[in-house]
């Protein structure tokens, strides 16, 4: 029988401890258990970050990269008809497959330029890269193809 009351005592403690009651004062309706509201928290200003925060991108940054490549270009196409005599009067010293590449490059950088007229700020960095990469490579194969 004492085990029975022990038992029964124990479970009764803890029923009483685990299940207790919230406990509300009378004078403010607030419950002496509950855990206090959660303060509001205002989110904090956004600082400028400029590792993360992509540059900004304007119509002026569009026009001064698009105007900087023409400039580029054209000095690009004079050495490409450079090339073409030179290979028309020395007999072949250039390639006429060095030629015909160049001169798909040299497209292939026509329509990427037209991208940038379409480029969002989402994608100007991408855009911006590609124009710029596809520039260098035909750089490289006019540099390839000029006779030594």
């Amino acid at each position: 029988m004492r085990r029975f009351a022990f038992a029964a005592a124990t479970f009764v403690l803890i029923v009483s401890l685990g299940c207790r009651k919230q406990r509300t004062n009378d004078t403010s309706g607030v419950s002496d258990t509950a855990t206090p509201p959660a303060a509001t928290a205002e989110p904090a200003p956004a600082a400028a970050d400029t590792a993360s925060a992509p540059p900004e991108f304007t119509f002026d940054q569009r026009q001064n990269f698009t105007q900087s490549i023409r400039q580029q270009l054209t000095e690009i196409d004079r050495q490409i008809k450079e090339l073409s005599a030179q290979a028309k009067s020395r007999g072949g010293a250039v390639s006429d497959r060095a030629l015909t590449n160049i001169r798909a490059a040299r497209r292939a950088v026509d329509r990427d330029l037209g991208r940038v007229n379409t480029a969002t700020a989402a994608n100007w960095e991408q855009v911006r890269q590609g124009v710029t990469q596809a520039v260098e490579s035909l750089n490289e194969a006019i540099e390839v193809a000029q006779p030594k």
